[in-house]
């Protein structure tokens, strides 16, 4: 679908947008820059220029493609058919941890992955305050910070450390979510979804268990981590879908993990 320049080319292309219109308004934000798309949902003036910028430079370097970004979404709900057309597509999520971004914590990325029929096909992390650039790309590999990246594999004991859904955001699933509550789990808090599955392929956490499925947030990390060697399973066993339509909560680990926490949360 694209080749190794193209890929760089993007990458580069995300970089300089990030760091234009999103790492400038770091601890720069006013109070006309903040508002709520709903409820603890915040946005700002960050996501939606940058997202603009990423879907007219994107969309120009691949003709013929389309882009589903969480802006957007917000505003037109049906922009998510997109991800079961027959055009490439973008998948956007301009500032992955806005309420980090927002409260001038460095946990934040600007997230972008191209997908071919519902398939992911390369990915890219920015995190401009950290700052940590990380992605993958069918065929050609996965990089963090500039270096192949591989999955590393924690130690084999009975404990767990898993980063999990917030409790503000569970939305129904709390019962289950609390079975992870068991002397024998460690359970943390997501604050950013994209960094965390870099730091999932990077061994500091056992598995990751989500109770959304907004494509923006999952596409490239899950991307960066199955590429990697990882792997991946809603609650019917099936890999997680972009199109939705999920049985939830889904688990991301190696294999053997994903069984001993599917057997917890059934």
């Amino acid at each position: 679908m694209i080749t190794s320049d193209q890929y760089q080319r993007i990458g580069q292309t995300i970089k300089t947008i990030a760091d234009e219109e999103i790492l400038t308004r770091f601890r720069a934000l006013t109070d006309a820059d903040i508002a709520e798309k709903k409820p603890g949902d915040l946005v700002t003036t960050a996501d939606r220029v940058a997202e603009e910028r990423l879907t007219e430079a994107l969309e120009r370097l691949l003709p013929g493609s389309v882009t589903v970004g969480e802006e957007a979404v917000s505003q037109h709900p049906d922009v998510l058919d997109l991800l079961t057309g027959d055009d490439p597509v973008w998948v956007i999520d301009p500032v992955d941890g806005t309420s980090n971004f927002v409260a001038g914590e460095p946990d934040y990325a600007c997230l972008v992955s191209l997908a071919v029929n519902g398939v992911t096909v390369a990915s890219w992390i920015y995190a401009p305050s950290l700052p940590l650039t990380a992605g993958a790309h069918n065929g050609h590999g996965a990089w963090i910070n500039g270096q192949p990246a591989h999955l590393v594999h924690r130690p084999e004991t009975d404990r767990l450390d898993i980063v999990t859904t917030h409790r503000n955001y569970t939305a129904g699933f709390q019962p289950t979510i609390d079975k992870l509550n068991a002397p024998a789990i460690t359970t943390t808090d997501c604050r950013a979804a994209g960094l965390t599955y870099v730091d999932l392929t990077r061994g500091r956490h056992d598995a990751l268990v989500y109770t959304w499925e907004n494509p923006w947030d999952h596409a490239a990390g899950l991307h960066l981590y199955t590429s990697c060697g990882g792997s991946n399973a809603t609650m019917d066993g099936q890999p997680f879908r972009l199109s939705g339509g999920n049985a939830l909560p889904f688990v991301v680990a190696t294999s053997p993990v994903i069984k001993r926490l599917h057997a917890i949360l059934a």
